[in-house]
């Protein structure tokens, strides 16, 4: 059984080499020193930033981390639940090998559209199929047929689903497949007690429940908005 850790680190027992508070200006260096975005992730990032539902874009750095993850792992099947205008989508499948496959769900054709636009443009249409419908339809013929079959998941969309989200990829992945959950610390607000709402909660349990299975091994960096990173045992 995993320890049973109390929410609050008990005074004198914190790690005294704690994560760098990120301010602006650190967030700056970050990126001016480890970011080496293409040209075309440079032209999505601007395009999608003229909509007003901007800030669900994937930030760079988590963009680039993604891929790599994808290149150390070498997967050749790969799932996608959220793709918005294909930020992390591009990054991913910028990162595969020439091999291997990427399934990308969104639920509006909207986002897809201009997603599609840029994975063309890639000249990455026969590796990535992107699906337009509810993610959890979607899913359901993966994992009536192809549990237990993919090397790589990516999940970042609707909070409403996400518990559900994480117990059907966990069938579809395969031992030692490696699952990423981006959002999970949810501009902070799953630390802050204040915030109540529906998404913080399911964020909250989200995180919980990943923490307390030990059928995975689990890191929650913070990168980003939060990204747990799942391995299956």
């Amino acid at each position: 059984m995993l320890p049973n850790f109390p929410a609050q680190v008990p005074e004198g027992l914190a790690p005294k080499n704690r994560t760098v508070e990120m301010n602006d200006t650190l967030y700056q260096y970050l990126v001016a020193h480890s970011v080496r975005e293409t040209d075309l992730l440079t032209r999505l990032r601007k395009e999608t930033a003229q909509y007003h539902m901007s800030r669900m874009q994937l930030s760079p750095e988590v963009g680039q981390f993604l891929a790599l993850l994808v290149k150390l792992m070498s997967p050749k099947k790969l799932l996608e639940i959220g793709v918005f205008t294909g930020y992390s989508t591009l990054s991913i499948a910028q990162a595969m090998n020439k091999d291997a496959k990427l399934i990308a769900l969104e639920k509006k054709q909207m986002w897809l559209d201009i997603a599609n636009r840029y994975i063309d443009e890639a000249g990455l249409c026969d590796q990535v199929q992107t699906i337009c419908g509810k993610a959890l339809e979607s899913l359901q013929p993966f994992v009536e047929f192809e549990s237990e079959s993919f090397d790589f998941i990516f999940i970042d969309a609707d909070k409403a689903n996400l518990i559900e989200y994480y117990h059907q990829c966990k069938q579809l992945l395969r031992k030692g497949g490696c699952m990423a959950i981006d959002n999970t610390l949810w501009w902070g607000n799953v630390a802050n007690t204040s915030f109540t709402d529906k998404d913080t909660n399911i964020v909250r349990q989200l995180n919980t429940l990943v923490h307390q299975d030990d059928t995975v091994d689990v890191s929650l960096l913070s990168i980003g908005d939060g990204l747990t990173l799942v391995r299956k045992k």
